[in-house]
Formats: C-alpha cells, structure tokens, sequence
C-alpha cells in the first residue's frame, strides 16, 4: 500500500464522495459545494484539484467503476469458499438485496445506478461510461473463463443492471425480491444449466 500524499488523499476524499453521491442520487444531484461540504472542504479548494464539475464527473465515474467491486466481493468469496463458480457467484452476489441496498448508500455497480443516464451526459463523461461498461463485459468474461463471448457478456450486463434499476424503483419488498430471484433463475439458466 503506498502512502498518500496530502493532496492525493484529500483528491481521493472528493472523489470518494462525489462517486458516493451521484451513485446514490445521479449525476444531477452532484453540486460541487456540496462535495466540497461533505467531504469536510472548503469549495475554493475544489479548484486545485479539478478544472470544472464536469471533470470531477468523469473521474467520479470511473473511481465509482474501479471500487465498485467492494459492495459484493465478500458475498462472491462467500459462494466461491462454498465450491459455487466464479460467474454463478457473481450473478448471484449482484442480483441481492444487499447490493440494491449498497447502490441506495452510494455503493455498488455505478452500471446500475447511472446506466440511464449515461447518454445524456458531457462527452468526457459518456467516454467514461462507455469504458465501465467495456470493464464491466470483460470482467464477466474473466469470471467465465473465456466461455462467454462479447455480445453474451453484454447481455449480461443488461440483465444484470436493468434488474437491479427495476428493482430499485418497486417499493413493495415482495416484487423487489421477486423480480431479483426470477432474473436470477434465468441467467443461472442460461449460465449454469444443472
């Protein structure tokens, strides 16, 4: 582990709040007073790390993409300690209530809670999208041992984030858990007929 600088980890600090922030209420939602605010900052000092908002977005967006992994790493190990294999695990681990509980606290997939507003983003910012997206397939090709192509890696990240989005807009606890376990089953289907 190498050791930060004063302005790296107070630029880490910014970035780990502002990705929290648009996870958990998009992109719009993202003021930079309020970053600088929550990350315990004065606004003026937002300036020696970041040109504009629109660069704290994008830089955002892709530390959101790279730490994203965290909210369901220990439930995959879990499943993998358990004989399950590395996708099954992954798909199983994504589409939980842990991990739609993890996007509302601004953790989790940055796919499944921004995914539909990518496309109306600045240019920098779909650049990032695009590259989350990229990272995102060839992580579930990696899980799947090369077995899966691009086109089915995404698919897979279309099931996967369309049914956390869904399941994040139902407000009734039985519907979530049923449209989560119902998009399970298929892909285990798919992806790990017994």
């Amino acid at each position: 582990m190498t050791n930060l600088t004063k302005k790296e980890a107070t630029r880490q600090r910014i970035l780990e709040t502002a990705a929290r922030i648009i996870r958990r209420d998009g992109f719009d939602a993202l003021g930079v007073a309020d970053v600088m605010k929550q990350a315990g900052l004065t606004h003026g000092g937002f300036y020696a790390h970041f040109p504009n908002r629109d660069a704290l977005l994008a830089e955002a967006l892709d530390y959101a993409q790279r730490t994203s992994a965290n909210s369901i790493a220990v439930a995959v190990m879990q499943q993998l300690e358990q004989g399950e294999k590395p996708l099954v695990a992954y798909i199983d681990a994504y589409l939980s209530e842990a991990h739609i509980e993890a996007c509302s606290q601004g953790e989790g997939c940055p796919v499944a809670a921004l995914g539909s507003e990518f496309f109306r983003q600045q240019d920098g910012i779909k650049q990032e999208a695009r590259n989350a997206i990229q990272v995102f397939a060839d992580k579930l090709i990696a899980l799947s041992h090369q077995s899966l192509g691009r086109a089915d890696a995404l698919f897979l990240v279309s099931a996967l984030t369309g049914a956390i989005q869904l399941a994040r807009n139902l407000e009734d606890a039985h519907e979530r858990a049923a449209c989560l376990a119902i998009t399970r089953q298929y892909l285990l289907n798919i992806y790990n007929p017994r």
